[in-house]
């Protein structure tokens, strides 16, 4: 017997050689094809940094159109969808956590004498002194809106009936002590005011109590106010 190895004793190798190409047949004609940019791997730096400025551009116009919906624009205050929606929210939270609130709405006395004597720009000037006036003396947690054109609203958290009507009289004082001049006479400002608790199961509108209250007020005295 012969001492050499046969062909099915020896190990087979994988050949790293590529197959050979096809013929191409005669006349045939190579095509190439292009790829867009986008899809070839990663896009380009540039239109990565083109596209995150666009949204960034996008979700700031996005955050202003919503804030512009829920402010008053003359004021600065929240405006009436705005106090609506936080006045939902916390009369949930009286009903769920029994958590004493209150509103307070306060309406400008002879708004439109002021308009008629002095014209509108003295009456806007007089909403701008009334809106500074209530930021300047509410509490951080109290939220502040102008629901219509003279009248504004206050819901003070966390506070009762009684206390919340000596905050709502020193408020009252503040704005009889509001320093307006036009074509240099002086402008007197005054405020009715009316107030109404949030309560759990309290089945009337807080808002509507209030404004009663204060309707009341213009009707008795414009220096007395009674408690919604």
């Amino acid at each position: 017997m012969s001492d050499q190895p046969s062909m099915s004793d020896q190990p087979s190798r994988i050949s790293d050689a590529k197959p050979p190409r096809a013929p191409r047949r005669p006349g045939a004609k190579r095509i190439k094809f292009a790829v867009p940019p986008g899809l070839t791997g990663q896009p380009r730096p540039s239109r990565l940094l083109r596209l995150e400025q666009e949204l960034q551009e996008a979700k700031a116009r996005l955050d202003a159109m919503t804030r512009l919906a829920y402010l008053d624009e003359m004021s600065g205050l929240a405006n009436r969808r705005a106090f609506d929606d936080e006045l939902r929210r916390t009369i949930d939270r009286a009903t769920r956590y029994a958590m004493p609130a209150v509103v307070a709405v306060f309406d400008i006395d002879q708004f439109k004498a002021i308009n008629d004597r002095y014209g509108h720009r003295a009456g806007d000037a007089v909403i701008v002194a009334v809106a500074q006036c209530l930021r300047t003396h509410v509490r951080a947690s109290d939220f502040v809106a102008r629901t219509g054109g003279d009248e504004f609203a206050v819901i003070l958290s966390n506070i009762d009936l009684e206390d919340a009507g000596q905050k709502v009289e020193a408020l009252r004082q503040a704005f009889g002590r509001i320093e307006y001049h036009f074509a240099a006479e002086p402008v007197q400002v005054s405020v009715s005011a009316g107030l109404s608790a949030i309560e759990a199961g309290f089945g009337r509108c807080p808002l509507h109590e209030a404004d009663l209250a204060m309707y009341r007020q213009k009707r008795a005295s414009r220096t007395i106010y009674t408690l919604g």
